[in-house]
């Protein structure tokens, strides 16, 4: 009887190859297949941080199994239930004859990541499962503006972008991370301006990726992506 594969659910990271973390590398050296996601939205970057980690790390990826994931950025949830059963059957086609697979995210898969509902899906179809968590955007932006996120009793708010409620999260006392505001910038503005916060607010766009952008004043900001992080102390 064949053994099942376990699957690793690995985080990679904000941008920076070099904060990938020795576990995940060993990880990825051990694992015969590699899942990685893609999106319009280029989330397949994770490949391409992936890549230049290991460049001098004696890892190859030719003789690696390396599986493709469509993930579409979408709110229809009906679509996205689709899209993460196909990735994890996908997945477990693989485990189901004896091999390990790490599927790779962006940041942590603990942290807003797609990849942790094909890993709960796995998990609850009974297979072995690890979670290798990665250095969250919002440490590493707030590492790049050379600040800390949150000081002695201070409280730490982290918001995604969309929120219905965001401007009562904001108004709350703490310092706030604004997460993945995707192009939608004016509004959170406005609403730091009410609440007479702009001037408190940074914000990094594509941290550590090619074309990074870093804003000490958020209020200098015309326009954003997807890989963007507002901070506000």
């Amino acid at each position: 009887m064949i053994m099942k594969g376990t699957l690793y659910c690995v985080g990679v990271g904000p941008g920076d190859p070099e904060l990938l973390t020795l576990k995940a590398l060993k990880i990825i050296r051990t694992c015969p297949v590699l899942a990685v996601p893609q999106s319009r939205t280029g989330v397949v970057t994770a490949q391409g941080i992936l890549l230049k980690a290991l460049d001098g790390c004696g890892i190859s990826l030719e003789d690696k199994t390396v599986i493709a994931m469509d993930f579409p950025m979408t709110r229809d949830d009906q679509v996205l239930q689709g899209a993460h059963e196909k990735a994890a059957r996908c997945l477990q086609d693989e485990l189901d004859q004896g091999r390990d697979v790490c599927l790779i995210t962006l940041g942590c898969p603990t942290v807003y990541a797609t990849s942790i509902y094909v890993h709960r899906l796995v998990h609850e179809a009974g297979y072995d499962t690890e979670i290798v968590p990665g250095v969250p955007s919002f440490c590493a932006v707030a590492a790049k503006l050379q600040q800390p996120l949150c000081e002695k009793d201070e409280a730490l708010i982290v918001i995604p972008g969309n929120n219905a409620h965001r401007k009562e999260l904001l108004a709350l006392e703490g310092s706030k991370v604004i997460m993945k505001p995707s192009g939608r910038l004016a509004p959170i503005q406005e609403e730091l301006r009410d609440l007479q916060l702009l001037d408190k607010a940074s914000m990094i766009e594509r941290c550590g990726l090619p074309g990074e952008r870093v804003y000490e004043k958020a209020a200098d900001a015309k326009e954003t992506g997807y890989f963007a992080v507002l901070l506000v102390k």
